[in-house]
């Protein structure tokens, strides 16, 4: 495994580093920083490459938010919301907020410290080439991103841009992803800035921005400040 951070213009406070996993590795070498829960819900997964995302990815986010409490990763107190996003239970005034994705070899661990970022959210995804796009579209984006997408040189970039900007949002806005994609529209700018349009009052204030991803990979980063609200 490899920790790089990401370098780019990033919201004052955040940082973003990528891991790239070793789908090769043993298991028994990441599940030594976990809870006895946690190894139990990697052990669960059926394939071998999603055990070792899971348990390689969850080892690096305890280091990571181990090292800013000044404790051991398998004693970071960990807990999940409503909808499974996970959070340092301790006093939202001194707790770390964070937010991981990953998708084929690679993870993105999105942390900051508390009181100015409110809200985190992070989302990487593999670009899998036999993915029907125009039925994808139809499920998940709204008329106007069908319309942007249809129309780009490259579709499935395009598709896969839009994607992960509303995972970010919606990662970072703490529901379920799955029943809400089409409540989020993302237009991507030049500068990598990410256009947010949504009809829900409560989720306005959010930010999104693209992030830099390995080939055949994309990737963003949704947050809300305090200022913002």
């Amino acid at each position: 495994m490899r920790l790089v951070p990401l370098r780019e213009s990033l919201p004052l406070g955040v940082e973003v580093l990528r891991l790239d996993l070793d789908l090769a590795a043993e298991l028994a070498d990441s599940l030594v920083h976990l809870t006895p829960g946690e190894r139990g819900r990697a052990v669960r997964f059926l394939r071998p490459a999603d055990r070792l995302r899971f348990a390689q990815t969850r080892a690096a986010t305890r280091r990571l938010l181990g090292r800013r409490l000044g404790c051991c990763p398998a004693d970071v107190p960990l807990a999940e919301g409503a909808h499974g996003k996970p959070f340092v239970d301790e006093d939202p005034r001194c707790a770390p907020v964070f937010n991981v994705s990953h998708s084929g070899r690679h993870a993105l661990i999105a942390l900051a410290e508390p009181g100015g970022v409110l809200h985190l959210g992070v989302d990487i995804e593999q670009h899998r080439c036999d993915l029907d796009t125009e039925a994808m579209l139809k499920a998940v984006c709204t008329e106007q991103e069908c319309a942007s997408v249809r129309s780009a040189p490259d579709r499935l970039a395009a598709f896969y841009q839009r994607w992960v900007g509303k995972e970010a949002v919606l990662k970072a806005i703490g529901i379920g992803v799955a029943e809400h994609l089409r409540s989020i529209g993302i237009s991507p700018h030049a500068d990598g800035r990410l256009g947010i349009a949504s009809a829900v009052a409560e989720w306005s204030g959010y930010q999104a921005m693209a992030l830099p991803a390995p080939p055949g990979y994309a990737a963003a980063l949704a947050w809300r400040t305090k200022e913002s609200i």
